[in-house]
């Protein structure tokens, strides 16, 4: 082989290594079941003064009229064992009481450490805790509490962003992340056999941090028995901060949503984990800035919950109910919302809702009821058009359409004959036309009666 010349090659020649994925079949869960959102203290907040109260009665109540049920919500460290060994429970014990009583399902965050547990100068509830132990015994105690109320446990959040939430670290440590999930596991499943206990949801593009998919592997290769023995795995599935193209975006740096899904699944499966088990999406959402107008968050919020259903996850959770005052120190942190900011819920004038907030309560009344089945191929579309096949439990067939490109010129798509009902994606009524509905990036929904 000496004597023959190797061919000239130039690094752009050469295609890019992606990636092991491993396709999964589409959720099992009907839309409305699939759906819900992560709600930080301002959405839902601890305490009973009038406007915490008046805060949390509309958040519960706005979550129930879109037709869900299941919220995200952390049990921070901090509040509940405000010193080591004193346990204070009053102030969750009334919220997730409020909770089971509208019929919300929570899935609780074990979260953050905790200032007494860490000897780092200048500590904060984010540093992590010198002791994994003194975590997993905070653990066991909160699931030992609520064991009546919350069945699904997730374990910290975003610890691949070290700079917040795993500090003093930028990047999160990966070996000692997987030491704490796996002690906290083990002690919140000897407080409670039927606790679901999820590896904490980590950011998954690499930008400036270790990746979600690269830090997992890591975390699990430190500790072995860890994938194999967790309940459930939580993944955020953000574009690149701040969030602002659409959930089939490829290329610069970004993957698609339902990409992500595969990719961790493959390094899921690699490590162990059972892929009978759930995974969850337990954050995504795109805030309303200049790049992102409210238009295209509400075509991305709703075609993000079509593709997870797609993607084969357990659940889904959107970022977030209500928007915040906009002064914080992430100002696009506070634009997530699909509604405006409202300064006092304790009044009797609800947030206003932005497009987003109709788009999703259309979607929910008009496909809630719905399970995703395939994605179908259509003779001589565009790549970008996506046609998702639905059914009920009845056997009702329904079809949610869309073009990928929001750009793109619309396209004309000829729904199936059975298709009698045809509503936009804010539920209004459209007609079909003999030569079919054009479709953008506002998805359509078809239903046969």
């Amino acid at each position: 082989m000496g004597d023959i010349s190797s061919p000239d090659i130039g690094m752009d020649d050469v295609p890019p290594v992606l990636p092991p994925r491993r396709s999964l079949p589409p959720s099992a869960r009907a839309l409305s079941d699939l759906v819900g959102f992560s709600l930080p203290g301002r959405d839902l907040p601890v305490g009973a003064s009038p406007s915490a109260r008046g805060r949390r009665a509309w958040a519960l109540r706005t979550l129930r009229s879109l037709g869900l049920h299941r919220v995200r919500r952390e049990i921070f460290w901090r509040d509940v064992e405000p010193t080591a060994g004193a346990f204070s429970w009053g102030a969750y014990d009334a919220l997730l009481d409020e909770c089971r009583a509208a019929g919300v399902d929570v899935l609780a965050v074990l979260a953050y450490g905790n200032r007494w547990a860490s000897a780092a100068p200048g500590a904060t509830d984010y540093h992590a805790p010198d002791d994994p132990r003194t975590f997993a015994r905070y653990a066991a105690a909160a699931v030992a509490r609520y064991h009546d109320r919350v069945r699904d446990w997730e374990v910290w959040n975003e610890p691949n962003a070290g700079f917040r939430f795993w500090l003093p670290t930028v990047r999160g440590d990966p070996p000692a992340f997987g030491r704490l999930v796996s002690l906290a596991r083990e002690s919140a499943v000897a407080a409670d056999p039927m606790a679901r206990v999820a590896f904490g949801g980590t950011v998954f593009l690499p930008q400036l941090i270790t990746g979600g998919v690269e830090f997992t592997r890591r975390a699990f290769e430190a500790t072995p028995s860890l994938a194999p023995s967790l309940g459930a795995f939580a993944m955020h599935a953000y574009t690149l901060y701040p969030p602002r193209v659409s959930p089939e975006a490829e290329g610069n740096g970004e993957v698609s949503h339902v990409r992500k899904v595969e990719e961790m699944a493959a390094m899921l499966e690699a490590s162990g984990y059972d892929l009978a088990r759930p995974i969850w999406i337990t954050e995504t959402g795109w805030p309303v800035t200049a790049e992102v107008t409210e238009e295209r968050q509400a075509r991305y919020l709703v075609r993000a919950v079509l593709l997870s259903a797609l993607a084969g996850v357990d659940g889904v959770w959107l970022y977030e109910l209500g928007d915040g005052n906009g002064r914080g120190e992430l100002v696009p942190e506070d634009l997530f919302g699909i509604y405006r900011y409202d300064p006092d819920t304790a009044d009797e004038v609800d947030p206003a809702p932005k497009r987003s907030a109709d788009a999703l309560r259309a979607l929910f009344a008009s496909l809630g009821a719905f399970r995703v089945t395939s994605r179908e191929p259509v003779a001589g579309a565009p790549g970008d058009v996506h046609v998702l096949a639905l059914r009920d439990a009845s056997g009702r067939r329904a079809w949610a359409a869309w073009r990928a490109d929001d750009a793109a010129e619309p396209w004309r798509w000829t729904p199936p004959a059975e298709a009698t009902v045809l509503v936009d994606m804010m539920g209004h009524d459209i007609g079909r036309g003999a030569a079919g509905v054009l479709l953008g990036g506002a998805p359509v929904y078809a239903l046969a009666r």
